[in-house]
Formats: C-alpha cells, structure tokens, sequence
C-alpha cells in the first residue's frame, strides 16, 4: 500500500435506497469507496470537505464527510478504536483543526425540532441530535402551503438489494416564530423561507418538465429482453414497454459503453447502473440496447435554452439543440449529455482476424462475446459482466479438465479471479485468440497466474491443425448443406440409425468428433450410401472383395511366443500384421490454411445473427438453421460467397505451391496431393 494511504474494509455506503458495502481509502488526495465487485466509486477530493462528524449507530459507528455547495456522504461499519486513526487523519492530512466532532445520534421518536441546512442536505435534529439527513437532490417536488413544506422525492425502479421500504414524501410545518428561517413581513412566511433555501439544492426540473427531451421508439434491449420505447427527461430515463415499464434517474448510470457486436450488423449500447432496476426477483445492473449499426438519424431536442445551458454547465457542455449520425452514437451521447456519465469504447485488442474488438467464449450455460477493454473486461450477454480491472486478483489460461493449455486443443479457458475470492470462467475460446489476449493482458500488467506455461504456449500458438478453426458442430453442418445442394430430399434417411458397423465409415475421426456433439454417426452413413447409389456404375467406387475370416484357433493352440492366444488379445492387431491400421499422419504446422467454401463463408457471416434472432436455441438448431438458410438462397445470393471462396482457393493453391517449393508437404517424395472441388487436400492417398 502506498505511503500515507490507509484502507478499511466492509465499509457500507449510505443512502435512500439502501447500503452498498466496499472499501474505504484515506490518501492523502482525500476519501475513495469502492463497491466490492463493482463499478461505483464514490470520490472526496480534500478541498471539497467542508466537515466530519463521527456518530455511534447500530452495529457499529458512522462517519458522515459533509461536501461544500453538496451532499453528505454517511459511510458506515466502523468500530470505535478506528475513531482515533481517523482523527489523526482529520487534522494532520486534511488540515481540519477541529477533526472529527462527535455527534449523538437522536433515538427519542420526537416529530418536532429544527432544520439544518449542510450544502445540499437537509438534517433534522431533536434537542442538539440529528434524527435524520435527507440529501435534497433526491427531493423532485417541494411546494409551500401557508406554514406547511411539502417534499416529494424521486420513485424509480432502481434500488439496494436489501431496500424493503423507501422514503417517497415527507412535510415540515413551520411555524411563523421560527428562528433559524424567520418570516420576511406578512408576504414572506417562515416557510417560504425555508422553501427558498432548499430548493436551489432539490431536483425539480425533472417534474417541471413531463414532456421527454428525446424518444427513441422500439428499440430492442436484450436485457431486460423486449422492445421498449426509452424517453430522456432532463432528470430521468423512462422505458416504456409492453408488460412493463421502468424509470431510472441519471444519478443511477454509471457508465456508458458502446460496443459493436462481431460478424452482426449491430452494435450495443450498454447502460451501467448501480443500484440496479429490479423485474420480480432478477436485478439487472446491466440495460443491453442493441442498435442497427448503418442506421443514421437526426433528432432535434425539445428543450429550453435555459435547461440546455444548465445540463452543459453541469455535465460538461456535451449536449448540442440538434444532434445527427449513427443512431447509437446519437443515443450514447444523448444520455452522456443528460446524465453526465463517461462513455467507454473498445481500446487496443483486435482479435486473432482484426475484424473484431471481441472473442467468442461460452459463460455458465450460454455463449457470448467478452470484450477484452483498456480497463476491464465487459462479457455480453447471460449474465453481462463487468470485470474492472482494480478488482481482478489475477488470470489464468486454462483448460477445463487439465491444468494448463496445450498446443494440441483447439479452444482454451480464461480464468478471472477477484481479489474478493470469485472465479469467472469463460470457456471454448478459440486457440487463435490465446497470442492476442495473453498480449493485451500482459500490456496491462495484470497477474498472470500460470506465466511461464502461457509463454510457452505463445511460442507454439500457431502450431494448431489446418482445420482447428472449425467446431464439430460446423463440420456437420457444412457436410449436410454441401449435401443438400445436391438433393434437397433424403429418403434414406433412418433417424432409428442404420446397422451397419463403424468399419463403414470413410473417417473415423470425424465420426469421433461428430458423436462428441451428440450426433448419430449413421447420418452420415446414409448420406454417403445415397450419393453412391444415386452415381452411375462408372462413377460408383469400386468395392474392396470381403476379407476372409481365419478360422478360429483351436483351443490349447499356443501361439509364437510360447503363450496361449487368449480373450485378452480380442480386437487387437499385431504389430507389422497384414491390415495393421496406419498411424495417423501429424499435420504440418506450416502448412498454408486451407480454403473455406462458399457455405462456410455465408455461415460465419450469419451465424451471430440467426442466434439474436432465435434466442435460447440450442448449438445444433443454430447449425441446422444456417443449412436451411443457405439451402433458400437463390443463386444471385449465394454469388458474393462464392466468389470469396473462389478468391480463397486461389489464395491456397498459390499457398501450396510455394509451400511445396520449399520442401513443405513431402515434397519431392511422389506426386502431391490434388485439392478436390472445396479446395481440400486428401493427405492420405
């Protein structure tokens, strides 16, 4: 820990709304609180202080920081031996001669006693002890009625975890003898004075305007999931929904973050709010509103000059009377202007194609997208995630099942763990990705846990098989659509699975990788036996003459080796015997990446967006969805396609060739091989 900064733990924020628990630091710079795993940071800067106070409370003790021209910060969770570091840190850090004033806190249930104004709270005390504090710019509403004060304070859908009950109004009478407020003449009653005095504090302007600023109609939000129509007041964000509707005050959004969603024409506008809005019993700290990315627009604000010069006063002169472009960055700034909050973009990382800011992981049971930030790590979107880095304790590359990656995988896991003790696991990312991100990690200083496995894996990383970047989901998907261009209809078809045995099988690898995913291999079967008896005599193969099975071994028959050929030896080949299965060939990891065919280009163009559009399906109706996609392309559609796959066998073939110059491939050792018409090389023949 730094020189002069102290720290203390499980210290509770205080608010209308509930606490929020985090640490709480002392630098010299002045007060800090962090929320534990979260984003909230409340800063005191040391000139702001105007006052400290230090009162005994239930379970503990708090310590109020009164703010010049503002409101008061109540941290609590204290005990009362820390009121002697505090002191020391009062007078000789912050210069406060008087330090921390001990005050009593008022427990007599007494309705009557005096206001105080401390900046911009209110505090009502009973005979020298404050009952309450109220901050005033939670007050919406505040209207004098002859010797009566009325305050109405701001409702919305955003709340603490533990709040049960929330103060919503609340009236003073005061009386015309009052001296802390005294009555100006017959004209001027002791409450108008009172109500003068707080009211450049309240935040009225949200009810003096009802009419919104801007709307934008049905835009989609993945979470909450619906469509809602979004109003911008000047205090406040309205959704308007169908089923449900929901009010969240600017004070509430702590963040903005745009975000463009990779291999899909949209992009993510993230609100962050801390406390969150509640829908039954799921809080949702994270509003995901998904915007077309090409669509521009042109909004002209419904605002005065006067309302427009006091938001860029206060939020930094962001907001302008008319505001025009794409329509996320209009809604991004538009809400910057409004609330004050800072917009956060993608930084540095490129994934392993540079046509991305993210990298494809699955979280729990759904797949996302984590977006790797120059501060952070946001993942989209079941459950959205923040991940500041100030919370991360290290990371760790991993794969699930053992502990380090190797170079033989083709997805690995990243492993974020917080210094509060929380593991976040995002699996199944791609092997391409693991130079990239180790890089950004790295760059950020962030503590890697296994540093010198990584490094060494960062050597190898390309050292990953031609066809590593193809899921067995899409290799059975890709198979059954370059089937089905050939015949939409398959009679064959038996879904009870056929009976002939493995041996039918052309690979047996792929039937591994096939049956991993929970696909009958039989599938296949069928499909190849189809195409063979739909060829002509001369195109069908020539069939291989059946072996013949040796006789079975008499029993007591003892074998070369001076034993007896038992059960033991079942299924297994001798070695060098006639029909001993060939070892499989290990693949070059210089050899050029082969060509993708046109159905795959279309499927990695479309993939994320037919999972938007059907959300809550399962991986292999994704796939089966892709198929019938491409199946109902005409052939104008498919022309794009496949001209980038043409332009992609051309790329492999010149690949190959220099390749083989270079004494790659077994050159020099025979004939090489032939790319057949997907621009796929048979190895084995």
């Amino acid at each position: 820990m730094a020189e002069g900064v102290q720290a203390f733990g499980e210290i509770w924020l205080g608010s209308r709304g509930g606490v929020a628990s985090g640490q709480l630091r002392l630098t010299p710079a002045g007060f800090t609180w962090r929320r534990k795993q979260g984003s909230k940071v409340v800063e005191v800067k040391k000139e702001e202080i105007d006052g400290l106070s230090w009162t005994k409370v239930p379970r503990g003790c708090q310590l109020s920081v009164r703010r010049k021209g503002a409101t008061s910060f109540n941290f609590l969770g204290f005990r009362d031996k820390d009121l002697d570091a505090l002191q020391n840190y009062a007078r000789n850090t912050l210069g406060i001669a008087e330090g921390v004033t001990e005050m009593a806190l008022s427990t007599s249930g007494h309705n009557w006693g005096g206001v105080q104004l401390r900046g911009a709270s209110l505090a009502f005390v009973v005979g020298n002890k404050v009952a309450f504090e109220l901050p005033l710019p939670d007050v919406c509403t505040a209207q004098q009625t002859k010797d009566d004060v009325m305050l109405e304070l701001h409702v919305d859908d955003t709340g603490g975890e533990v709040a049960e009950d929330m103060l919503t109004e609340l009236a003073f009478y005061v009386p015309p003898g009052n001296e802390e407020f005294p009555a100006q003449g017959e004209d001027v009653p002791a409450a108008k004075v009172l109500l003068d005095a707080l009211l450049p504090h309240a935040d009225t302007e949200a009810a003096a305007a009802d009419e919104p600023v801007c709307v934008f109609s049905e835009v989609g939000i993945l979470a909450p999931r619906g469509r809602f129509d979004i109003e911008m007041h000047l205090g406040y964000l309205q959704l308007g929904g169908q089923s449900q509707d929901f009010k969240v005050r600017y004070t509430s959004i702590q963040r903005i973050f745009i975000l463009p969603k990779h291999n899909t024409p949209h992009t993510l506008v993230v609100i962050s709010l801390d406390p969150p809005i509640r829908k039954g019993q799921t809080y949702y700290a994270h509003l995901l509103c998904q915007f077309p990315t090409d669509d521009d627009i042109t909004v002209e604000l419904d605002i005065t000059e006067e309302a427009l010069a006091a938001k860029n006063e206060k939020n930094g002169g962001k907001l302008s009377p008319e505001m025009s472009g794409p329509v996320h960055e209009v809604f991004a700034k538009l809400l910057r202007g409004l609330s004050g909050a800072r917009i956060t973009r993608p930084g540095h990382f490129k994934n392993a194609a540079g046509d991305g800011v993210s990298v494809r992981c699955s979280y729990k049971a759904d797949d996302g997208q984590l977006y790797p930030l120059d501060r952070g790590f946001f993942y989209v979107h079941k459950p959205p995630l923040l991940i500041p880095d100030n919370d991360i304790e290290y990371v760790e590359f991993a794969r699930q099942g053992n502990g380090a990656v190797s170079s033989s995988v083709r997805t690995f896991d990243l492993v974020i763990r917080l210094k509060g003790g929380t593991e976040h696991m995002f699996r199944n990312i791609q092997r391409s990705e693991w130079s990239n991100l180790f890089e950004f990690i790295k760059t950020k200083r962030i503590p890697i846990e296994n540093l010198a496995s990584v490094e060494r894996g960062v050597e190898v990383g390309h050292a990953v098989g031609e066809d590593d970047d193809m899921d067995p989901g899409m290799r059975r998907v890709a198979a059954e659509a370059d089937y089905d261009e050939e015949d939409d209809e398959d009679e064959d078809f038996d879904a009870a699975g056929g009976t002939e045995s493995s041996e039918d099988i052309s690979d047996a690898s792929d039937a591994e990788m096939i049956e991993e995913e929970g696909v009958s291999a039989e599938v296949f079967k069928s499909k190849t036996k189809r195409k063979e008896s739909d060829a002509s005599p001369e195109e069908r193969p020539a069939k291989k003459p059946a072996k013949e099975k040796p006789p079975p071994a008499p029993k007591g028959d003892i074998s070369p080796a001076g034993g007896k050929a038992g059960a033991k030896g079942k299924g297994k080949k001798a070695e060098g015997a006639e029909g001993a299965a060939k070892p499989k060939k290990k693949k070059d990891p210089n050899a050029p990446k082969k060509n993708l065919s046109a159905f795959m280009y279309f499927s990695n163009a479309n993939r994320d967006k037919i999972k938007s559009e059907n959300p809550g399906v399962s991986f292999g109706e994704v796939g089966k969805l892709v198929g019938e996609r491409w199946k109902a392309l005409g052939a104008e559609d498919r022309v794009p396609y496949e001209q980038m796959a043409a332009r992609d066998k051309v790329r492999y073939a010149e690949a190959m060739k220099a390749y083989k110059e270079k004494g790659g491939g077994g050159a020099g050792k025979g004939e090489p091989a032939e790319a057949d018409e997907e621009g796929e090389v048979d190895e084995d023949e």
